[in-house]
């Protein structure tokens, strides 16, 4: 029988990567993830690996220099925040159809 868990995952850039290898280290561990939540960069996480796209997701995300990270990143003022995240966006949903 295997251990279930149900991931909620945070925002925030640095933690989002951090939560790969959270993810890693509980499937290495014999969980197995029955659900997933996510906020922000959260949920871009979570949803790669729901969609058995995380370690492209790694690849691509743990090879990015800062100059790649601040074409990304498209500033805005709105009572929503500063950062729009429509690039960031754009960017992802390219590389989930990798190998489709």
């Amino acid at each position: 029988m295997s251990k279930k868990v149900a991931l909620v995952l945070s925002s925030g850039g640095a933690r989002g990567v951090a939560h790969i290898g959270v993810i890693e280290g509980l499937i290495d561990h014999g969980f197995e993830i029955s659900s997933i939540a996510g906020s922000s960069m959260g949920s871009v996480v979570g949803a790669f690996h729901a969609c058995g796209k995380l370690p492209e997701f790694k690849d691509w995300i743990s090879h990015l220099d800062r100059i790649e990270v601040f074409k990304l990143i498209d500033f805005t003022f709105s009572s929503q925040g500063f950062i729009r995240g429509k690039r960031f966006s754009r960017t992802w949903r390219k590389l989930s159809r990798i190998g489709q």
